[in-house]
């Protein structure tokens, strides 16, 4: 990343965007440390329509032409050492427009929009994106140890303890770092935070996971899945609802499942456009080779009790804590991974679950048992279907789904679209092993 010159006193600092696929990409400016950051850098349109295997998706509506600027958000700065020596220092910015106007290809702009939908229905959204990944050591074919087991974790310390060091260093708050269950498989959580810092914290801390086990001979991956028919690696979306004045609105003590009326609500749109949710939540063509049955990441379109197997979970209450009950409820989303941009991920559940609160959706019913062992008409009977097999169903639905298209400006949603096409277009034909060592690569 960056060093500061003993010659000059400047440091890189880097100004970030991620991308429609998922990828941080921005630019480097040379400049003192202790200088103010910078307004906004250049940007091009096209960059938009770079794929996660860079190459330009076509037909690329703005050619070569056309300029836009990485508005700076000062607020996202980080600024840390790392433990081979290197300082990592960036700021995540807006793409907008030469004069300063938002642009609507910008993914954290959707999100934004979303948020302050939310926000005139007297609602602020907190969130926690719950990652995984794979760790490996360099040079190595992996340290066997058993998942959850101090002996996985101990086999690659320090790198724990160093990594959590630099999360907290960047005011990212993280919680918990767990060997999973998979071979070489570890699990973050941060603490929740309101809708667009939540969404921030997950570009960041991927970023310096990756850079904190490079600087520890390693590398980290959230490839989705590494071996065809294996256990996979997602990101689980937490939020709950709160009022603008910062009181908890989604627990209801009297209600079923504990769910207040206006979350009830918001649960349903989930469950009434997961179909095309996954689109944008689970956006790669191995994304679907984890969103299986039996393999508790979420097959079918249901919200369930604690159920691991349901799309939506609602999570359950430690009623030993001193947290009172109606600040520790929330609920989450299970069909997500790495592969998504966070603002979009985020952004598509919010607004879905206004759909479902502006339309009055009354709450899902709850499936408490895994879907795929209830009868065809058990299902059809609770309106459970199956979620998306692939990519290409996945954005079919999406295409089809006339109020999911409205949330995206049209430039927004052909660029997401032609995308994706594209991705799936390049990596048609090949061995799903291929296919997966790709984006394990990249991801």
């Amino acid at each position: 990343m960056s060093m500061i010159s003993d010659a000059t006193g400047k440091i890189l600092t880097q100004y970030l965007v991620t991308d429609l696929g998922g990828i941080t990409r921005g630019r480097g400016v040379w400049a003192r440390a202790e200088e103010a950051p910078k307004h906004s850098v250049g940007w091009v349109p096209a960059n938009q329509m770079i794929t996660p295997f860079d190459t330009i998706a076509s037909p690329n509506p703005w050619g070569s032409q056309g300029d836009r600027r990485l508005y700076t958000d000062p607020s996202t700065k980080v600024d840390v050492s790392l433990s081979d020596g290197r300082r990592a220092r960036f700021y995540l910015c807006d793409v907008g427009e030469l004069d300063g106007r938002p642009w609507d290809v910008c993914a954290r702009t959707f999100l934004k929009r979303g948020l302050q939908a939310l926000e005139a229905q007297g609602l602020l959204i907190r969130a926690a994106f719950e990652q995984e990944f794979w760790l490996t050591m360099r040079g190595s074919d992996g340290l066997p140890s058993p998942g959850f087991s101090l002996a996985r974790f101990m086999a690659h310390e320090p790198f724990g303890t160093d990594v959590m060091t630099v999360l907290e260093g960047a005011g990212l708050e993280p919680e918990m770092l767990l060997p999973e269950f998979a071979p070489e498989q570890f699990e973050l959580t941060l603490k929740p935070a309101l809708g667009l810092t939540a969404a921030d914290r997950a570009v960041t801390s991927r970023e310096l996971v990756r850079l904190a086990a490079s600087a520890a001979q390693r590398s980290a991956s959230f490839s989705p899945v590494r071996v065809a028919g294996g256990m996979g690696s997602g990101v689980h979306i937490h939020f709950s609802l709160w009022t603008l004045k910062g009181d908890p609105v989604t627990y209801d003590e009297a209600a079923p499942a504990g769910l207040s009326p206006i979350a009830a609500s918001f649960a349903g749109g989930l469950v009434r456009h997961m179909q095309s949710l996954c689109a944008l939540t689970a956006p790669s063509i191995i994304s679907y080779e984890r969103l299986q049955p039996h393999r508790w990441s979420s097959a079918y379109t249901c919200m369930g009790d604690r159920n691991r197997e349901a799309t939506l979970r609602i999570c359950p209450i430690v009623t030993s804590s001193k947290t009172p009950a109606n600040e520790q409820f929330n609920l989450e989303w299970r069909a997500s991974d790495a592969t998504a941009n966070p603002y979009l991920a985020l952004g598509a559940l919010v607004w879905a679950g206004l759909d479902g609160i502006l339309d009055g959706v009354p709450a899902p019913p709850l499936v408490n048992e895994d879907p795929s062992a209830l009868s065809a008409s058990s299902r059809a009977a609770q309106g459970v279907a199956r979620l998306p097999i692939s990519l290409k169903s996945a954005i079919s639905h999406l295409r089809a789904n006339t109020k999911a298209r409205a949330w995206m400006s049209d430039s927004l949603f052909d660029a997401y679209t032609t995308i994706k096409d594209c991705e799936i277009a390049l990596l048609e034909g090949l061995p799903s092993e291929e296919v997966i060592r790709r984006y394990g690569q990249i991801y």
